[in-house]
């Protein structure tokens, strides 16, 4: 989903530059309100720490039937633990320093940063949210509620995004509607089951061992 250069026409990338722009100065401001309720000695390294693991798990492939592989995007992943608006920050941040080992394109970064930070992160989250919802009306544990969620929730959002994705490939004319699409959905469809997986892996271990790391479990509110 790291879209690289020339791939897109001016107006959608422009475009989608001011809508990331937006957004990130939105969440700058929300997570200056976040910093202000939490230990910003704690919570400023927490985010460096959780930037480096996902700029990590983006470079490992796993394989996906077809032959070819996908990776942890980690967008819903972030919103999880840091908040909706961080995700959008975070995952912008990761995309700056990939381009520059040619993951991705360097003018299209507010394009990528919008598939997978609001997209696979704003709207994750608020697909996990609507989950936990759903779960709370169940027996199960705090953490296999939050897991399941966050599995479901990601897993969509990836798909989501995949799909956006191929719209914009198709109306910049590159490459047509009815196979752009397809093409995109039918990968992530697969590549969003590792997404889903290790995604609630790793918030069921944060949130068994240290639920206070979820910072946006009050929102949440997973019972």
């Amino acid at each position: 989903m790291h879209l690289p250069d020339g791939l897109l026409d001016p107006i959608t990338i422009i475009l989608l530059w001011i809508i990331t722009i937006a957004i990130m100065i939105f969440g700058y401001f929300r997570m200056g309100k976040m910093f202000e309720k939490e230990d910003s000695e704690k919570l400023i390294p927490y985010i460096g720490v959780l930037a480096a693991i996902i700029f990590a798990f983006q470079f490992v492939n796993y394989p996906v039937p077809g032959g070819t592989s996908g990776h942890l995007v980690g967008g819903t992943l972030v919103a999880i633990i840091l908040g909706p608006w961080a995700s959008v920050i975070v995952l912008f941040l990761i995309l700056v320093i990939q381009s520059l080992f040619g993951d991705g394109g360097i003018t299209v970064l507010g394009v990528n940063a919008f598939n997978m930070g609001i997209i696979g992160g704003i709207v994750g989250f608020y697909l996990v949210m609507l989950f936990v919802r759903l779960l709370n009306h169940t027996s199960m544990k705090k953490e296999y509620k939050l897991a399941i969620a966050t599995a479901i929730g990601s897993y969509i959002a990836i798909v989501l995004a995949s799909f956006i994705c191929g719209i914009e490939i198709a109306i910049s004319g590159t490459i047509p509607f009815e196979i752009a699409v397809p093409a995109m959905v039918f990968w992530h469809i697969l590549i969003g089951i590792g997404e889903g997986i290790i995604s609630a892996l790793i918030v069921f271990y944060i949130y068994k061992t240290k639920p206070d790391f979820i910072t946006t479990e009050s929102m949440l509110k997973v019972k």
